[in-house]
């Protein structure tokens, strides 16, 4: 189910933040970096959407289930969904909407509850659901940027193969600014790229398009604590999230957009 929003910015530039695959309520998420990030969109002027998989919330009936890497604090998805709830609060007027991610809408296909949906009410902010089509019109210039983010569904190992996923996504909503992608817990942009058109000026134009990995905040390999992530000998990946600069350019034949991309980690 795609859910369509649209953001209005007066201003020149826009900063933007995922938060993703934080899976709280398992031991090997890192709280401090998770707080961090929170702390740095409380701080800064800029703007953020949730990736889906806030909590891991992996109960007994499920085969993934394991009690060693469940936090004794938070042991049911209710109480660490309401953790993650308390964490974004302060955060929600900046939010352009959360997603599930799939350990999140397993609830609501096994049990009828839907706790991201839960979320989104108490917040006041946009649900999601699995993918969402966001445009940003930038007033000032009178233009648009718009993503098409989904939580992700793959499981393979190979990074070439979660790019190739990634992007597909260009397949489904074609030349778009921007496709974030979760899921596989990696960070990072990876290669552009660029589609051409006829203008009404009958001249050959191009379209950018760039592609996001959205960033995990889950470990693995720790020192005296088991993970599914070494079990399967999954390799570790780059921690935290990402955050796109978005900056519209007069160009020859119209609007640009200018990236910059960091980390918070």
């Amino acid at each position: 189910m795609v859910q369509y929003q649209d953001f209005v910015f007066k201003g020149k530039e826009l900063t933007l933040v995922n938060i993703a695959d934080v899976h709280f309520g398992n031991l090997n998420c890192d709280v401090d970096m998770v707080e961090h990030v929170i702390k740095y969109i409380k701080d800064h002027d800029c703007v953020w959407i949730g990736g889906g998989d806030y909590s891991d919330a992996i109960v007994p009936n499920d085969k993934r289930f394991d009690y060693s890497t469940i936090n004794p604090k938070f042991q049911t998805p209710q109480l660490q969904y309401r953790e993650v709830q308390n964490w974004f609060k302060p955060i929600a007027n900046k939010c352009l909407g959360l997603l599930d991610g799939n350990h999140d809408i397993i609830h609501w296909k096994k049990n009828v509850h839907n706790y991201v949906w839960e979320m989104c009410e108490n917040l006041s902010v946009p649900y999601l659901t699995i993918d969402a089509y966001i445009r940003l019109h930038f007033e000032k210039m009178n233009t648009d940027f718009n993503i098409y983010e989904h939580h992700g569904w793959t499981g393979s190992r190979t990074a070439g193969s979660r790019v190739m996923r990634l992007a597909d996504l260009y397949n489904v909503f074609p030349m778009l600014n921007l496709y974030i992608m979760n899921h596989v817990h990696a960070l990072g942009l990876v290669e552009k790229k660029t589609s051409l058109y006829i203008g009404e000026d009958h001249q050959i134009h191009d379209k950018i398009s760039h592609f996001l990995f959205g960033g995990s905040f889950l470990r693995g390999y720790q020192l005296n604590q088991t993970s599914y992530v070494e079990e399967k000998t999954y390799v570790p990946t780059t921690l935290g999230s990402p955050v796109l600069h978005i900056i519209p350019q007069s160009g020859k034949h119209g609007v640009n957009f200018k990236i910059v991309y960091e980390e918070i980690r």
